[in-house]
């Protein structure tokens, strides 16, 4: 049947593609050779059991007809009893004699019986004695001589107490009392075969196995004699006037004594101590529930190994003490699991048991799915989905007090960032990852994709809400720092939004290198499907980390030139010419520069420079807009050249030539629209259109109005023979930064 579920399950995969329907032939005909191999198995089976439930009712007939001979062979010979006492005249004499004579005999004995109890009792206290030794290797080689005796003298007991049931209670308090040391003595041998029952698994690793049969003898015997009690209660409630005639011949035990039952709670008691002393380790160390629970499946493999030879057949031991452990088992864990404040690890740790609970039944040929209860009443599932819904709370707990007290300390910067290695760090990523790589690592010893990929789920999702409020933080703070213009206003803002800004970029670099190796460790160790879930997953908050270090770079560039906002006014207005207003901005950026480079991680330095380079260029193009800016061609075309010069030694400083004039290239385009004649204006611009294909009309129109030679048509000539460009080329810096190239900055 499982065959055939798991065939159904295959078809989709089976037929996956177009060309696939040409194996329906050869998929039936195996399929059919199946289904005539589990139709013959069934077939088979169906006639072995119906051979079983015949014999069984066979065999229930025949007892039926030997219980009825039984019936009727006692009510002829109760007959014939009363047959014979008619026949003979002296029957009531003879009877009367009897009876006297029987009652003597019976009185003999009981007085022999009450004068030898002291010292059948002492010899009794004795062996106990000389039994009385706690190695395991302790033979007891009195534990029979001592259980027959004792089961003599408590049938003797039994008996005087029930003659003595018609008598004054005088009487039956003398008997009481003088029958109280046997009390005193059949407890002390109850607890030493309480004992024994306890420590059965741990007599047979000893090499005690002689010790252990004794005891199952006893039991045994314990067990025939309460079979005895309830058959002669049966028969009496049953044929009570038979019972009455043969009252006389009723010796022996009266009360059941329960040996089998005491004996089996034993066994329970003793698994029940050591699933105390497990459930102890498990609260101090859930990841060691495996281990601490490696004597189950040893005492199990003892028990179906050695006890089969050590006890009667009938009583199925290892069966019995399989139900008793499994059940003690299914309640150990499933105490675990009602708990309200269960943790992730612990009931991960149950989930995955549960796989080795399996695995190791099935080396004892146990199918562990079909036992009852189910070792976790089968919620797996449901339990591996509460998992993955507790670790995400924990992990959304965990990651707003992180970013809590991150935000905390970047707004109040009441203290320099942490410093590593030189760079500037926040302190609680390491923290955060730390976690993170806990509960992947967790999830992976599941062994399960679903889980795995849940878990990392779970973390990106956080990641990128971090993400996203750090975004926001900083976007909050830099607002306040751009509008804090009167001396009063900056005095009010914590120093340092420099270094955490720094701080946080780095971050970032870092962020992503840990979540790259989180991939990298783990992805491989998933299946393909999984792997590439987790992989797309990661690789979507790497991504995320980029983006915001970009970003904080950004927002840092933003601060140098909010700071060089009013010398930026001045450019190409009159009081350019023959300024020193680039050299000035330069000096102001390679102060901000000078004092970032330390701080700030190798890599995201070289994009910082890139990315400033290409900002200087466009905040400088954005000066057409200042009002006041007039371009006189000759002199404007000379004092560009110095400007760029000056920007372009600097820049070559911290990042290759190659790349810096690949950036500031745009000026060339933008001092041949400054410069040229009429005539060759069209082509200018659609030279500048050919390298920058995204560039904004609108600046170009403010830079020729800005001509000192401007006319109307002018302007109008270039907006009317502008060529068209289509999108969807890669961006310039024309667009990436067209926000400042739409007005006036």
């Amino acid at each position: 049947m499982e065959e055939t579920d798991t065939i159904a399950v295959r078809l989709p995969e089976l037929l996956r593609h177009p060309e696939d329907l040409d194996k329906i032939g050869a998929l039936k005909s195996e399929f059919t050779r199946k289904k005539a191999h589990l139709d013959t198995l069934l077939k088979t089976g169906l006639k072995s059991q119906l051979e079983v439930t015949e014999a069984g009712i066979d065999a229930i007939t025949n007892g039926q007809k030997t219980l009825n001979a039984i019936k009727e062979e006692m009510m002829r010979i109760d007959k014939l009893c009363a047959e014979a006492q008619n026949m003979i005249s002296e029957f009531p004499l003879i009877n009367m004699i009897s009876k006297i004579h029987r009652n003597f005999v019976a009185v003999e004995e009981i007085k022999s019986n009450l004068t030898d109890l002291d010292a059948r009792l002492n010899d009794v206290d004795r062996m106990l004695q000389d039994d009385d030794r706690d190695e395991l290797t302790n033979p007891m080689p009195n534990i029979l001589p001592i259980h027959y005796t004792l089961t003599q003298l408590r049938d003797f007991r039994d008996d005087m107490m029930e003659q003595s049931s018609k008598t004054d209670s005088d009487v039956r308090e003398t008997l009481q009392s003088y029958f109280a040391p046997l009390e005193s003595t059949t407890d002390q041998f109850d607890e030493r075969i309480g004992l024994i029952a306890m420590s059965l698994i741990d007599l047979v690793r000893a090499g005690n196995r002689s010790l252990v049969v004794r005891l199952a003898k006893i039991i045994e015997a314990e067990e025939r004699a309460d079979e005895k009690v309830m058959a002669l209660k049966e028969a009496q409630e049953t044929h009570q006037q038979l019972a009455a005639k043969f009252k006389s011949i009723a010796k022996g035990p009266k009360h059941i004594r329960g040996y089998k039952e005491k004996f089996l709670d034993c066994i329970k008691a003793a698994a029940g101590a050591k699933f105390e002393n497990t459930r102890s380790n498990f609260e101090d160390n859930p990841e060691s529930l495996s281990e601490n629970m490696a004597w189950y499946f040893e005492d199990l493999a003892v028990v179906k190994h050695e006890f089969l030879q050590l006890f009667p057949s009938k009583w199925k031991m290892f069966n019995t003490i399989l139900n008793i452990y499994h059940n003690l088992m299914h309640d150990f864990l499933k105490e675990h699991l009602d708990k309200l404040d269960l943790d992730g690890q612990s009931l991960l740790s149950i989930v995955l048991f549960n796989g080795q609970y399996n695995k190791e039944m099935k080396t004892l040929g146990i199918k562990a799915a079909n036992m009852v209860p189910h070792v976790i009443d089968g919620r797996e599932a449901d339990l591996l989905q509460e998992y993955s819904q507790l670790i995400a709370k924990k992990m959304e707990e965990w990651m707003n007090n992180i970013a809590e007290e991150d935000t905390k300390e970047f707004v109040n910067r009441e203290h320099q960032p942490n410093e590593e290695d030189g760079k500037w760090h926040m302190a609680s990523v390491p923290t955060m990852f730390t976690m993170i790589n806990q509960q992947l690592g967790v999830a992976l010893d599941s062994n399960k994709g679903n889980v795995v990929s849940s878990v990392v789920n779970e973390c990106v999702r956080l990641l990128k809400i971090r993400q996203s409020k750090w975004e926001q933080v900083i976007k909050s703070e830099i607002t306040k720092h751009m509008r804090a213009v009167t001396m009063e206003e900056q005095e009010d803002l914590p120093d340092g939004i420099l270094e955490y800004m720094i701080a946080v970029a780095n971050d970032q670099i870092r962020c992503a290198a840990y979540t790259q190796q989180i991939s990298d460790n783990n992805a491989p160790l998933l299946t393909k499907k999984y792997e590439d879930q987790v992989r797309n997953s990661l690789d979507d908050a790497t991504n995320g980390f980029v983006d915001l270090a970009t970003f904080c770079m950004s927002q840092i560039i933003e601060i140098i030139f909010n700071d060089l906002k009013p010398i930026r006014k001045t450019l190409f207005t009159s009081s350019w010419y023959g300024g020193n207003e680039m050299e000035t901005i330069i000096t102001t950026i390679r102060s901000y520069v000078v004092d970032i480079e330390p701080g700030l991680d190798e890599d995201l330095f070289a994009a910082f420079m890139h990315q400033l380079s290409e900002q200087t260029c466009i905040i400088y193009l954005s000066c057409a807009y200042n009002k006041g800016a007039k371009f006189r061609p000759v002199e404007a075309a000379n004092q560009i050249r110095a400007d760029v010069a000056i920007g372009y030694g600097f820049y070559t400083e911290y990042m290759d030539r190659g790349d810096v004039k690949a950036v500031w290239t745009v000026l060339e385009h933008f001092l041949a629209l400054i410069c040229s004649e009429k005539e060759q204006l069209i082509q200018k611009h659609d030279e500048f259109k050919a390298a920058y294909w995204d560039l904004p009309m609108g600046w170009v129109e403010a830079v020729l109005k800005a001509r000192e030679d401007k006319t109307k048509d002018m302007v109008e000539s270039v907006k009317a023979k502008a060529s068209y460009t289509p999108r969807g080329q890669e961006p310039t810096i024309m667009s990436r930064y067209a926000r400042l190239l739409t007005a006036a900055s």
